[in-house]
């Protein structure tokens, strides 16, 4: 069957184009494709229903889809562009169809940044060729009222540009960038580079230029943009972050560094401001740059852009072999791999074609093939489905959104303006002492009566949970082990609604979507799922009920969150390190051991140049994923290298 809609039939050039590309099959490749492209008759006319211009960006059309290639119309108005990135390894090849294209192409420099090398521009009818590895950016410099108009192909199709940050003009890479490592300067590599990374080196260079130590800090992280990680780099202006401006600067003994830094550049971010989380990501880059910029002359930083392999130990310390680079020689090791990747809930339970499953719900621009007038399913009813759902709406739905979970629940809101916590020690201390028999049943008891309590007193329910963040490593090391094992499986998901809370503006659309009849959520379980190019039928069992139900699906999208749990695994090259025996992992597969610093603690011993930071730290504190502890961590952390380089 060809993969293409109904709607596009009558457009003969455009259907030749599409049956040649099927016809290729297992045989497409860069050369097939633009030789396709140069033989095709394609004009503007063939493609005109799909030119729908948008205001707040470029337009990205979907043609058709398969697993092995994807066809998109792209429609871009005077002034809109691109921002620098590459194609993650899929060809791409395309013709102008109206217009004129400016292209500037860019490099990378050593401080992950990037700088314009050359231009160039692609007017009407001519074809162009991009084989993956090219960092560039398209606009319609037009100044004329003509949109640009171009027909793409990305053979496999790009789940996500990877995108790079341009540096501003005139401004060139701080020193600790370009310098080499100074003899017998101690090195520091830190594996992962987002918000636990990047702060853990910021906090290293601060400190090593207060005492003007010695050190070279190497940074192994994928992303191609450094600090966004991946809660950071969505472009989508919906997505805010889930704690007020007041409780998101990166340093823990400057409270206030966020705020100053929306002061300076005049953006209007109060206390309580729920800010924009690609703004965040700017902010963390600025501060990781200024730490740079203040750096000590013995002082010296390396980023690179690819994985980190294999760990193992070496005669000082440990070897981290990389995959496109040589190894690296570390006197302590930093592990900031942060969350996992989601696993698939339908892994065992699919079968037929792909086409329409997102199976990574972070990978915007797959979301972008998704057209308003398609029906979605989403797997999951936390904040991540809340993140997919914003992105479905900006474009004027038409088609319903159902969200599936085990018990239907969504995320609550915070509240529209700040309250105080309650302090919880005059119920919870007494509640913590080790002959209390502390079990799950009477901690969810408790805080239900401290919630009732509160609410008897005029008070929210949001402060008593606020009041307790600051000693939940204490409630989760007071629980025995089967009583950990019986929150995860009992208690966990009403504890996550209620902690990880939407901004209220975020609520607010939710709310707004299940009013209109846009969007619903079921508390149902997926029995299995069949899939072709125009369509997914789902076999769900809803809650409370044994017959099974059918329901069809243009769309799914798997929205089950990070992975944990001892069936997800962990990443390789931790894999390794435990069988090595220098990590262990802990008997709910939530991450691996740690001490109060982070130092990895085995069977009983501490290593001391062997640091672990972030999501890993859940066995141990289990909240371990939000900027308040991180921040803290990171400082923790650095600390305990400094002083481990110290003795050495």
């Amino acid at each position: 069957m060809m993969p293409v809609a109904a709607k596009f039939e009558s457009m003969d050039n455009l259907r030749a184009f599409l049956g040649e590309l099927e016809a290729l099959g297992a045989r497409i490749s860069a050369d097939t494709i633009i030789e396709a492209l140069a033989r095709s008759h394609l004009r503007i006319d063939d493609v005109a229903p799909l030119v729908t211009p948008r205001l707040d960006s470029y337009a990205r059309r979907r043609v058709a889809r398969t697993e092995a290639y994807e066809v998109l119309v792209m429609t871009w108005l005077p002034g809109q562009g691109s921002g620098p990135h590459d194609h993650a390894g899929s060809v791409s090849a395309f013709k102008i169809l109206r217009g004129t294209a400016h292209e500037t192409r860019f490099a990378l420099a050593a401080d992950s940044l990037v700088d314009p090398t050359s231009t160039r521009e692609l007017h009407e009818g001519e074809v162009g060729l991009d084989a993956g590895d090219v960092i560039h950016a398209v606009r319609n410099d037009c100044s004329r009222e003509e949109s640009l108009v171009s027909i793409h192909v990305y053979a496999p199709p790009i789940p996500e540009l990877r995108r790079f940050t341009p540096r501003s003009a005139g401004a060139a890479p701080a020193e600790a960038f370009l310098r080499r490592r100074t003899r017998r300067a101690p090195v520091v590599a830190i594996i992962g580079g987002g918000f636990s990374g990047i702060m853990v080196a910021a906090q290293l260079l601060r400190m090593a230029s207060l005492s003007a130590a010695a050190m070279h800090v190497v940074m192994v992280d994928r992303q191609t943009s450094i600090a966004e990680g991946a809660a950071y780099r969505t472009p989508d202006i919906r997505h805010l972050l889930n704690v007020p401006a007041s409780g998101m600067s990166a340093w823990p003994d400057r409270p206030d560094d966020l705020l100053r830094w929306a002061r300076n550049r005049d953006l209007p971010v109060g206390h309580y401001t729920f800010l924009q989380r690609h703004v965040y990501g700017e902010y963390l880059r600025d501060t990781f740059f200024e730490a740079v910029e203040g750096a000590g002359g013995g002082t010296s930083i390396e980023i690179r852009r690819e994985e980190a392999d294999l760990i193992e130990r070496a005669k000082n310390g440990w070897r981290v072999h990389c995959s496109a680079s040589q190894s690296i020689e570390a006197h302590v090791l930093v592990l900031a791999t942060g969350h996992r990747p989601p696993t698939d809930p339908l892994k065992q339970r699919w079968s037929g074609s792909r086409a329409r499953y997102i199976e990574d719900p972070w990978s915007s621009l797959a979301l972008t093939a998704i057209e308003a007038d398609e029906s979605v399913c989403l797997l999951g009813t936390g904040l991540t489905a809340m993140d997919v759902l914003q992105c479905l709406l900006r474009c004027g739905r038409t088609a319903g959104v159902v969200a599936l979970s085990r018990r239907g629940l969504l995320p609550a809101a915070h509240a529209d303006a700040a309250l105080q916590p309650i302090d919880p020690l005059s119920w919870l201390a007494p509640f913590l002492r080790a002959d209390s028999g502390i079990t799950t049943r009477a901690l969810t008891r408790r805080i239900r009566g401290a919630v009732r309590a509160a609410a008897s007193c005029g008070q929210d329910w949001r402060q008593v949970i606020d009041g307790l963040r600051p000693h939940l490593p204490e409630v989760w090391q007071a629980l025995p082990s089967h009583e950990r094992r019986r929150f995860l499986r009992h208690a966990r998901v009403f504890w996550e609604v209620t902690r990880h809370r939407m901004a209220p503006t975020v609520a607010e659309e939710v709310g707004k979507a299940a009013g209109s009849g846009m969007f619903s959520t079921s508390a149902a379980r997926v029995l299995s799922a069949r899939g072709a190019l125009n369509g997914v039928t789902l076999t769900v069992c809803r809650r409370g009920e044994s017959a099974p139900e059918t329901l069809e699906f243009d769309w799914i999208v798997n929205c089950t969150g990070p992975a944990s749990g001892q069936e997800s695994g962990l990443p390789p090259v931790l894999a390794g390190l435990i069988d090595a025996g220098f990590l262990e992992e802990d008997s709910l597969g939530l991450g691996v051991r740690s001490t109060s610093d982070g130092l990895a603690f085995v069977e009983g011993r501490v290593l001391e140049d062997l640091v672990v930071i972030g999501s890993l730290r859940k066995a141990d504190v289990w909240e371990s994923t939000a900027v308040p502890e991180l921040r803290l961590q990171a400082a923790n952390a650095a600390n305990a290298i400094i002083r481990r380089i110290n003795r050495s």
